[in-house]
């Protein structure tokens, strides 16, 4: 038994004897420079984030306070015409190709211009073949105004949308957001 026992402590010497492998050296020092780190962001640019979907626009989500918003961006938001608590419209300088609808405090929809991204990777100008061929799910119906043309929307999570609004020839608007905000012919403002 002694010479079991001699026999596996000699052997775990030799192999790490054999072990060529420097010893890890322990961390350098940081450095002091009369700053404390700061821990990386949790959130992308919002440069990164610009996309419009049924449910927000970068990190604004739809159902947010105002405020909640602009903490989102680390930017406040600048009014669009009136200021009526119950419905009025905002831009950000961070995107400047939407403006966001504010119904009570709370960010309910989003209006895109020509150029702004979207989920669907449609721009105004399009045709709408391209919508119904893209999205069998795209509910179609007829325009409130033109005679020719439609609304094209695409259910998102609970009562979120996103909506394209046609002429019978080209896409004219794309909006997202909470119904029946989203759903609004006319915006407010």
């Amino acid at each position: 038994m002694h010479k079991l026992l001699a026999a596996v402590v000699a052997a775990a010497f030799l192999l790490t004897a054999c072990d060529q492998s420097a010893p890890p050296k322990p961390p350098k020092p940081i450095a002091q420079t009369g700053q404390t780190a700061q821990p990386a962001s949790p959130r992308p640019a919002v440069s990164l984030l610009k996309t419009l979907s049924a449910d927000g626009v970068g990190p604004i989500r739809f159902g947010m306070k105002l405020d909640e918003a602009e903490n989102a961006i680390s930017e406040k938001s600048h009014p669009l015409g009136g200021n009526d608590p119950e419905c009025r419209l905002v831009t950000f300088d961070a995107l400047p190709l939407f403006r966001f609808m504010v119904e009570k405090d709370v960010v309910t929809r989003a209006d895109a211009m020509k150029g702004a991204e979207n989920v669907t990777g449609v721009d105004v100008g399009d045709d709408p073949a391209r919508v119904k061929e893209k999205f069998a799910a795209v509910q179609v119906g007829p325009h409130k105004y033109l005679p020719a043309g439609h609304y094209l929307t695409l259910r998102g999570g609970g009562d979120n949308a996103l909506i394209m609004e046609d002429d019978g020839k080209a896409i004219i608007k794309i909006r997202g957001g909470m119904e029946p905000a989203v759903s609004y012919v006319e915006s407010c403002g």
